[in-house]
Formats: structure tokens, sequence, C-alpha cells
């Protein structure tokens, strides 16, 4: 089974998913609080057993941020994006760490990174960052004294 078979597949099964532009590998929007039906049925019927990482997207303009699954299924060599938006201010999804070992510690860097809280996680500190760091530098209005300026864009 290809990418797009099963994205079709997975479409077909929650139709409400919302198809999204062109990406490297097929995609879908869900919303959070679907976030963890559709990746049991993403890794339970449709064999994509690795999640290769969990990020960010800052959309300010949007008012939202947008939070990246990427899955791989090792029988089928294919790969899947789920993508998640989260409001920009307070956004926050359930943890996956439960369903993919992987996911811990992505959702901590994101978390540190975007501001983004994944409730029920077994471990939310911070991974990389000083604790007394304000900000998430990631995020397009992040600022810092040691900072070169940089146009934002979208």
């Amino acid at each position: 089974m290809t990418g797009a078979e099963a994205l079709d597949s997975f479409k077909a099964r929650f139709p409400e998913a919302a198809p999204r532009s062109p990406d490297t590998a097929p995609s879908a929007r869900v919303a959070p609080g679907e976030l963890r039906d559709h990746l049991l049925y993403l890794r339970d019927r449709l064999q994509f057993d690795f999640l290769v990482f969990v990020s960010a997207l800052d959309r300010p303009a949007e008012g939202r941020i947008e939070l990246v699954y990427r899955l791989f299924s090792y029988a089928t060599k294919a790969s899947v994006v789920l993508r998640v938006p989260v409001p920009r201010d307070g956004g926050s999804a359930p943890t996956v760490c439960d369903l993919f070992r992987t996911a811990e510690w992505h959702e901590r860097e994101t978390a540190e990174m975007f501001g983004v809280t994944f409730a029920g996680h077994p471990d939310p500190r911070k991974l990389l960052l000083p604790d007394d760091l304000e900000g998430h530098p990631l995020r397009k209005d992040f600022t810092h004294p040691h900072m070169i300026p940089l146009p934002v864009v979208e």
C-alpha cells in the first residue's frame, strides 16, 4: 500500500480530515481532540508503525500553530503527515507518548520551542534550553538581546 492509498483509506474512514496542499508526503488536517484516534487508525489498521517526528509551524497571521506529525510504515515504505491546528496562545494537544515512544522527546522539544502544551505528557520538563529563558525561540515573534533580527516571512 502506498502512502497515497493509505491516506485515501484514512480519509474514507475520517472524511472530516480536510486534504492539504501537496507535501513531500500525503497529508491531512485533524482536530486535536481526534488526533489519538486518527493515529491509532494509521498505526493499527494501515501499518504506520513509526512516528518519525512531531514538530510545528508558527502561523501568527492565522493566530495558530500547526503541529506536524510524520509517520512511516516499515511494511509499505510509505509516509503520511497529520497536521493539527492549535491556538497560538494556550494551544494544546494530547500526548501520544503512549502510542509512539519516539513522541516523548519530540513533544518536549516542540513544547519548548513553540509553547504548545501536550496534555498528559509524562515528563514535560524543558529539553534543550535554560530554565530561565523566556519565550519560545521558533516562534516568529521571538526576540532575545543577542539575536540579529531577521524579516518575518510567511
